[in-house]
């Protein structure tokens, strides 16, 4: 999937917070550079850290897979956190005032780190997803669900209904449930359901024939709205499986 800068203005909330972290970084390293002789080797060390960490969440957002690199992406801001926080303690009793404004610049890198925690670390339906607009519903916002664990979690939960211990992806996509929603049926043998259309690109995996691949606003029919994977029709009569919060139904 080719990268889009413009996902990343896509949202107030992106913008917001890369800035001000980008402005962060930038101002203590024109302070450590000011009073070269007197900061720690470390601190050089944290803040190309830093540097680099906002430009991994830039890259992320622009490829629309904050979702897929949802653990290293919390894993690289804890360890930035953890950095920061020792800096801040170390430099905010300094007597200098150059090395007093470095540490005000770090909190300032401190408070997106803490909100990208929070954004990364709740899971689609809780409270502070919804708020952020962070479930991929909301305006502007971009899906961070970890889909391949959903789409685990689905398939789990189909295997439990039909009561077979299956364990293995080619055994649940041979099964007979499957084969019934293949046909464009629901399991209960009821109609299309109704139209949704794509908020986001989605693009299949490779390893696994059953998912589609989705275009942003494109109009296709559910078929079976069940579980985090939603079983869709395509204008072009293919049938697969595509992640319920990159879909939106269509009222009107």
């Amino acid at each position: 999937m080719a990268l889009q800068v413009k996902r990343v203005f896509s949202s107030p909330i992106f913008i917001g917070t890369l800035l001000l972290m980008f402005a962060g970084v930038i101002a203590a390293l024109i302070c450590a550079g000011l009073k070269n002789q007197y900061v720690e080797a470390t601190t050089w060390f944290m803040i190309v850290y830093l540097a680099l960490l906002a430009i991994t969440l830039v890259v992320a957002i622009a490829d629309n897979a904050l979702h897929r690199y949802r653990l290293a992406l919390l894993t690289m801001i804890g360890v930035g956190l953890s950095l920061n926080v020792s800096h801040i303690g170390y430099y905010i009793n300094a007597t200098i005032g150059t090395l007093q404004a470095m540490s005000a610049s770090l909190i300032f890198v401190e408070i997106p780190l803490f909100f990208w925690v929070i954004i990364l670390g709740s899971g689609p339906g809780t409270y502070l997803a919804e708020v952020c607009g962070m479930d991929g519903r909301g305006r502007g916002s971009m899906p961070t669900t970890d889909v391949s664990m959903s789409h685990v979690n689905y398939r789990h939960t189909v295997n439990s209904a039909t009561g077979a211990a299956r364990s293995s992806i080619a055994d649940y996509y041979s099964s007979d449930l499957h084969q019934s929603m293949m046909s464009g049926k629901r399991p209960d043998s009821s109609a299309v359901v109704y139209k949704a259309r794509a908020l986001y690109p989605y693009e299949a995996n490779p390893d696994d024939p059953n998912e589609v691949s989705i275009t942003k606003d494109e109009v296709m029919l559910v078929i079976d709205d069940s579980g985090k994977w939603w079983q869709v029709k395509k204008e072009d009569g293919t049938v697969g499986i595509a992640p319920s919060n990159y879909l939106a139904r269509i009222t009107t």
